[in-house]
């Protein structure tokens, strides 16, 4: 059975733990790191292209475990061997990192690995714009792989608006919410829609309530809900300390990346939290829960504190270069 490596956002290796497997059937995760995934998986490769949150994405050469493994050690070791590469035509780069970070070796150990491939595949060299490259890298857990990149996820930040999450952090989000199929999901902090976007495409629940106070910003979300064709979906504009629209426990599960108040003018973020906070007690559940994305760890928490909040779960990852949490609440 073949075996693969894949990157993605830091922090999520929980939710990459429990939600792959569903994905892709049959796959075996072998090793998982903050950041990594080792797996095996008979199917198509091209399977791998499915998974949203992934980056980068490696067909294994060799793998290697040890607390002082070395470059040149991975290179004569995977070079005395024949091996069966999975892109044999175009063109390649070698490339090495430690811990992330690209690193400049030898020319001679560049050389060899070049050498090396070109015997065992129809690749030629091109270290400028390859349409493949043959990775080594070592990790601090004291593992390391030398793969073939098989796949690159293109980031497109560019196109996004300001504050608006990635498609993959956005699906991320909604896997760690734990969604089930009789979930009443409320988003009242939609923006230009991420999260209600990956939760209807995605998801089985029972109905999506999708709101904010920027009547733009809702039509936008209007019109992809349009795209979606999901019945399922109500999107209206509502401030969300108010929500005059949801009734009194009504909602399962609030799911939402609120304003961290660096792109708006918020004055105080502690009590814009308490009053959102206040909102969502109203129209959740006995037992309903809430999912939260924010950059203001230390207003959030007390926030929480104040409104006698239990955190359940939590995790700490990375959004548009800005250290982040995520929450699991509970009134």
């Amino acid at each position: 059975m073949a075996e693969f490596v894949a990157s993605f956002i830091t922090g999520f290796q929980g939710v990459v733990e429990r939600d792959l497997p569903l994905r892709l059937p049959g796959l075996k995760i072998l090793n998982l790191f903050d950041g990594l995934v080792h797996f095996s998986y008979a199917g198509n490769s091209h399977d791998l292209e499915k998974i949203i949150y992934f980056n980068n994405t490696f067909f294994v050469l060799k793998t290697y475990k040890g607390k002082n493994l070395s470059f040149n050690f991975m290179v004569g070791e995977l070079c005395r061997q024949n091996k069966y590469f999975l892109i044999t035509k175009g063109s390649f780069r070698v490339r090495f990192q430690n811990e992330n970070q690209f690193t400049k070796v030898e020319k001679n150990v560049v050389r060899r690995v070049e050498d090396y491939v070109l015997n065992n595949t129809k690749l030629k060299v091109d270290r400028v714009s390859p349409s493949t490259e043959i990775w080594f890298s070592i990790r601090r857990e004291g593992f390391g792989f030398a793969g073939q990149l098989i796949s690159k996820r293109e980031f497109t930040e560019k196109n996004l608006n300001k504050g608006e999450l990635r498609p993959e952090i956005a699906y991320l989000i909604s896997c760690f919410a734990g969604i089930k199929k009789d979930d009443v999901i409320l988003e009242p902090f939609c923006g230009y829609g991420s999260i209600p976007v990956q939760i209807a495409k995605k998801f089985e629940y029972s109905k999506l309530y999708v709101s904010d106070i920027d009547e733009l910003k809702v039509q936008e979300v209007a019109q992809k809900k349009q795209l979606l064709n999901n019945s399922t979906v109500e999107v209206c504009c509502a401030d969300a300390f108010g929500l005059e629209h949801i009734k009194d426990k009504s909602v399962s599960l609030v799911v939402t990346d609120p304003p961290w108040g660096y792109y708006e003018e918020i004055n105080n973020i502690e009590d814009f939290y308490i009053k959102m906070f206040d909102s969502f007690r109203r129209v959740l559940k006995e037992e309903g829960r809430m999912v939260i994305l924010s950059a203001r760890k230390e207003e959030i928490e007390k926030a929480a504190t104040r409104m006698n909040i239990q955190t359940v779960d939590s995790l700490h990852t990375l959004v548009n270069g800005k250290k982040a949490s995520l929450y699991l609440m509970k009134f």
